[in-house]
């Protein structure tokens, strides 16, 4: 009986192979540190034990077996137990996906892991990559769900940042994100980027939903861009950096002008045309000019940057000073700037830490604006270049066949090329902008923390102009005829202008926050923070006009213009305006971790404004609440080919301010009134009580790694709803105004961000990554006040941007032809097509049907290539341009089809409600293109679907190949391509245009008589010492 028992034990022992217990503590590779938490498993099975405090474990193996030990944001480690009895485990960060640490709102640095909600960061690199001038016109395609739209090639074209889409259809409400440098608001939107120099950026992290951005409550409705500026390194070194870049640009598209035609009427010549191309064909006896080639040159621009960083843990400072001169593409289109940035931070004891930086900016330029229609127009017989006589007066006889012949009430209808004004008026804008912020930090005891922030961002500005006289004495024949005379006092510009706008404009902020942690039974961690803010705006704008120079000669000043000349307050026009608010907020956070697998987020902050310090309640509350969970940690998924997920879900309610003064009526001089006094003006909307807009919005979302991180994803989904919106409704008379402001209104967005990043080959030598990026958004206004269908955002002749109801936010109304239950126009039995007698058809929609961004990089030891495209699929495009060209016989398509006959694409009615296909064809002539074609706005309404090269860039580190001895100790060169090509159907310079940086239904998608967008190749050099 002993026997049997003591072989069935040995029996049972030879099965398990010997089961025992082993101890071990696994750590960290980086510092040793042990880890608390770590999952050590039995692979294959269920058993598995958790790390102590001490990051100690214990647990029952057979010799055979193999551990699987993972840890959030380390990389997997598996060993085979042997005959081992105590393990040490060391495992690796997983840098590329959960060590990543981005800053939040009020300036908080968190684990992106812990994060749950949308956010995506760029570093350096990735900000600067592209070298373009403002590098928010970079960031295109490298951000899902930003759009990024361009005023054109001009170094002074405005740059619109549009996070997801638009939340506000009132006008006066800007759609643009907050943006934050070195965790304070400074003023402005995408053009304002422009006043930081990328190359002082350390890294930018974009909060794209209302979660995100809630602690700043109704300043983030839209968004935040929140930027860290470089800082001096603490090991006790001192880096000096120097750059220099030559940029050369050319127009990248034009429009396509025809070269058949000289001006006239209905294909006749008449004298002193100067204009279009509605004249006959050009004879033997014409020249042709190529005006438009001729007066888009080639743009040049130089930057300097230099920069000196150092300290230690004590002391550290950054210091850079940047000049950049910019010659644009139209001839005396400029922008010079100059940049210093000053930051240091300092702390006197291991409790206090103390930052300050300042930014200045100084500009100086002279733009072009919307002003390309008059090159275009030019008479392709004339000469634009012949512009100036030998005594400096405007050269008529060269753009008037017989301006001999002309009566002087002609002759005061003529204009001079476009050339004589650039080379001899003179505008400049000249502004100085100084951003200071400081930042005190106090930690009493460990884990609690005093942080206060105040920021003050003031700029001035200028604007100075001439005109010089376009008449001189003996250009009219009989200057003191009485119709002459009354033509000349409307018209005293002809005589020369002088034109002096000055502003100024401060924001000022006070920010202060308390921090607390702890850490409960070792697993349970939470966060506090509490804080207030405090706010105040203050501008001011003015301007004088003086017209009519008294004195010949140079003496081209205010006091020189013409006092006498009828009211002064109608003649010279001198302006001012005061504009000032305040606002104010409190707030708080509360964030949950259980072990840092599930995270609970819930935030408030009770905003009060002075716009709205006349309505019946001031002060409002926002909450929001996030949460996510690690499920590859929490249930052990993790192995070789899934690295790591998580799913996050938000919720949060955020206001947007009013306007201000919307409580204050509005007075205007009445000529009825007896003494010419001021009333109130019925015609000016006001409101009697109003709320902030208020966006509701929730998001889910998922992060997923594959393959030890090489491969990540990210893919969020949301909804806004954006409540109370700020119209203008007309009301009875009897209330003393016509239109009053209320909150009536909805506008509903949802759509979805996908991030793909790929390690395609990374070793020592050679690395291959690359990104993609895919977004979309469907806005629709979902409701308005009864009788109101759209919200007007711009008017170019009778096309109208605007939100329209039960349709986009980003609508295009006008006029269109009369079409049948497919779509197509009806035509008439003579073949023209029917034009509905509707003003206010939906003809368009602007907003994307998807962005899609796609970026690679590729090193090879010292070398390296690097290239973004980004693309659009549909997002309507309004050719003013185009329409314009058309109408003036100017456009190149009017060479093929202008008198000869043609067949509309359209459908006759057959009178029992049936349509056949439209074979009568008509001739397209003057009268055609004038009533059928030009006079219908959806002609011009284009489908603005784009793939773009946005940069190539070649760089070489030369730095293997200097000598220690040298003083020089990094050196690098590098070229970029920008706008390389552009594959379109659109017609016109560029789908990714911009009208206006204007609020609402905004600008976008509207092409205006810009300056082309420019091609560009740009060389840098970079050294370090």
């Amino acid at each position: 009986m002993r026997k049997q028992l003591l072989l069935l034990l040995f029996s049972i022992f030879a099965v398990m192979g010997f089961a025992r217990t082993v101890t071990g503590v696994v750590k960290q590779a980086s510092d040793k540190e042990t880890i608390i938490g770590a999952s050590v498993r039995v692979h294959g099975t269920t058993r598995g034990v958790t790390t102590d405090i001490d990051g100690k474990f214990q647990i029952d193996v057979q010799s055979s077996d193999v551990l699987d030990i993972t840890y959030v944001g380390m990389n997997p480690v598996s060993i085979k137990v042997g005959d081992q009895s105590f393990i040490e485990v060391e495992m690796t960060d997983n840098s590329q996906v959960l060590g990543e640490v981005v800053v939040t709102a009020m300036g908080q640095t968190q684990e992106k892991k812990k994060l749950n909600f949308a956010v995506q960061s760029l570093n350096s690199d990735q900000v600067t990559a592209g070298n373009a001038t403002n590098f928010a016109n970079s960031l295109q395609g490298k951000v899902a769900g930003l759009q990024v739209s361009s005023g054109g090639g001009s170094p002074n074209s405005s740059t619109q940042v549009i996070i997801r889409a638009i939340s506000s259809v009132n006008t006066s409400q800007s759609n643009e994100p907050l943006v934050i440098v070195d965790g304070v608001p400074v003023r402005g939107g995408g053009t304002s980027l422009g006043d930081i120099n990328a190359n002082d950026i350390e890294n930018m992290t974009v909060l794209k939903g209302a979660a995100a951005s809630a602690l700043y409550g109704q300043e983030a409705a839209n968004g935040v861009i929140m930027i860290t500026t470089k800082s001096g390194a603490k090991d006790g070194k001192v880096n000096v950096n120097a750059s220099a870049s030559l940029e050369i640009n050319n127009a990248m598209r034009v429009p396509k002008l025809q070269k058949t035609f000289i001006p006239g009427v209905r294909g006749m010549y008449k004298e002193n045309s100067s204009t279009g191309g509605w004249g006959p064909y050009m004879s033997e006896n014409d020249n042709y000019y190529d005006n438009l080639s001729g007066f888009l040159g080639t743009g040049l621009l130089q930057k300097y940057d230099f920069s000196v960083s150092g300290g230690s843990e004590k002391f550290n400072s950054y210091a850079s000073i940047a000049y950049t001169d910019n010659k644009g593409i139209v001839p005396k289109d400029y922008k010079k700037q100059l940049t210093v940035f000053l930051k240091g931070n300092y702390k006197p004891s291991e409790q206090v830490s103390i930052q300050l930086s300042t930014n200045f900016v100084n500009s100086k330029s002279r733009g072009f604006g919307n002003s390309m229609s008059s090159v275009y127009a030019y008479g392709i017989n004339k000469d634009m270049k012949d512009y100036q006589t030998l005594e400096g007066h405007v050269n008529w006889a060269a753009r008037y066949d017989h301006w001999d012949e002309l009566t002087d009430l002609e002759r005061l209808n003529c204009g001079p090329s476009i050339y004589f004004g650039r080379y001899n008026d003179k505008s400049q804008t000249e502004s100085n902008r100084i951003v200071i912020n400081g930042q005190l930090t106090y930690e009493p005891i460990k884990d609690l923390i005093f942080n206060g922030k105040i920021g003050y961002d003031k700029s001035y500005s200028t604007y100075e102009s001439y005109t010089v006289p376009r008449i001189y004495d003996g250009d009219l024949l009989n200057p003191d005829d009485e119709k002459v005379q009354d033509v000349l006092a409307k018209n005293q510009s002809l005589y020369g202008s002088y034109s002096f706008q000055p502003s100024r404009s401060e924001q000022f902020t006070a920010l202060a926050t308390a921090t607390w942690k702890k850490t409960f039974a070792e697993d349970f961690n939470f966060n506090i923070l509490v804080g207030a803010e405090y706010k105040e705006v203050s501008s001011y704008s003015a301007s004088i006009y003086g017209e009519n120079f008294q004195l010949g000669g140079d003496y081209y000043s205010y006091m020189n213009t013409d006092f006498t000349n009828g009211d002064l307050l109608k003649s010279n026009h001198p302006t001012l305006y005061h504009t000032k608010y305040n606002k104010y907020g409190y707030f708080g956070e509360l964030r949950f971790d259980y072990k840092g697998v599930a995270q609970l987020s819930v935030t408030g902050r009770l905003d009060g404004s002075s716009r709205l310090i006349q309505a019946e309640k001031c002060q409002y509350f926002y909450p929001s609440v996030t949460g996510g969970v690690i499920f590859s940690e929490l249930f052990h998924l993790s192995n070789n080919w899934f690295s790591y997920g998580k799913i996050r879900g938000n919720w949060a309610k955020v206001g947007k301010d009013c306007p201000s003064y919307l409580f204050t009526d509005t007075y205007k001089q009445w000529v009825t009134f007896p003494d010419g006094g001021y009333g109130v003006d019925p015609t000016t909307s006001r409101a009697i009580t109003l709320e902030p807009e208020m966006d509701s919005s929730w998001e889910i979302g998922a992060d997923l790694r594959f393959f030890n991180s090489r491969t990540r994803l990210d893919v969020a989904y949301y909804s806004t709803t954006a409540d109370n919106q700020i119209v203008s409704v007309r009301v009875s008379p009897a209330s003393g105004t016509i239109l009053q402001t209320r909150n009536e209104g909805t506008v509903l967005n949802h759509g979805m961000e996908i991030t793909l990043g790929q390690d395609i080959i990374k070793n020592e030598t050679f690395d291959w990554t690359a990104n993609v990026n895919f977004s979309y958004n469907r806005g629709k206004l979902t409701y308005l006040p009864e009788g109101v269908s759209e919200i007007n955002a711009g008017q170019y002749g009778d096309i109208f941007s605007v939100s329209y109801l039960g349709g986009s936010t980003t609508g295009i109304t006008g006029k269109d032809y009369m079409r049948d239950p497919d779509g197509n126009v009806i035509c008439n039995d003579e073949g023209y097509p029917i034009i509905s007698s509707s003003k206010g058809t939906l003809i368009g929609n602007r907003e994307p049907d998807f962005l899609l961004g796609f970026g690679s990089t590729f090193r090879y030891k010292n070398a390296s290539l690097s290239f973004l495209l980004d693309g659009r699929c549909g997002g309507d495009v309004v050719n003013v341009t185009g329409r314009s060209l058309m109408g003036n016989g100017m456009a190149h398509t009017l060479e093929k089809y202008r008198n000869r006959e043609y067949i509309f694409d359209g459908v006759v009615a057959n009178g029992d409600g049936t349509y056949r296909k439209n074979t009568t064809p008509v001739v397209f002539d003057y009268n055609f293109m004038s009533t059928y074609f030009y006079a219908v706005s959806s002609n011009f309404i284009e489908d603005g679907s784009y793939i773009r090269l946005s940069y190539v860039t070649l760089s070489y580190d030369f730095t293997s190949l200097l000598k220690k001895a040298w003083p020089v100790k990094g050196l690098s060169a590098t070229i970029t391509g920008r706008n390389l090509f552009l594959l379109t159907k659109y017609s016109g310079n560029d789908p990714a245009v911009l009208a206006s940086t204007g609020g609402g239904a905004g600008g976008s998608g509207i092409d205006n008589y810009n300056v082309p967008s420019t091609r560009s190749f740009n060389f840098s050099l970079k050294a370090t010492f």
